[in-house]
């Protein structure tokens, strides 16, 4: 399985080159938003790598929020880019809980019996 840190700086390097590409097309400065989420994706990406538990979670916390956002700015504005974004962060929020789940499945089939 992918480790969450890859799945982030992934996630984080989408958001920025798509929200940049939408300023430089459209000009909009609402279009920074996402380079802003995507950059702190990327910060919180080097502290979940040593296994951070309070970072992690803040990074699925962003990453669920931002992609509700991004859908339903999305689908308000007829903007498939947005729409694009938000189902790319969405998909990453799965992977995330995926390896949560997998992990602490993996940490309870290594635990002894007493």
């Amino acid at each position: 399985m992918i480790q969450n840190h890859i799945i982030m700086i992934v996630n984080a390097v989408i958001l920025i080159a798509l929200g940049v590409y939408g300023y430089s097309s459209s000009g909009s400065p609402t279009a920074l938003i996402a380079p802003g989420i995507g950059l702190v994706l990327f910060i919180l990406s080097f502290p979940t790598k040593k296994d951070n538990h309070v970072a992690a979670h803040i990074a699925v916390g962003l990453t669920l929020v931002a992609a509700i956002t991004f859908i339903i700015i999305g689908i308000r504005r007829a903007n498939p880019m947005v729409i694009a974004m938000g189902v790319i962060t969405f998909l990453c929020f799965d992977l995330y809980i995926l390896n949560f789940i997998l992990r602490k499945k993996k940490r309870e089939a290594n635990k002894l019996p007493e």
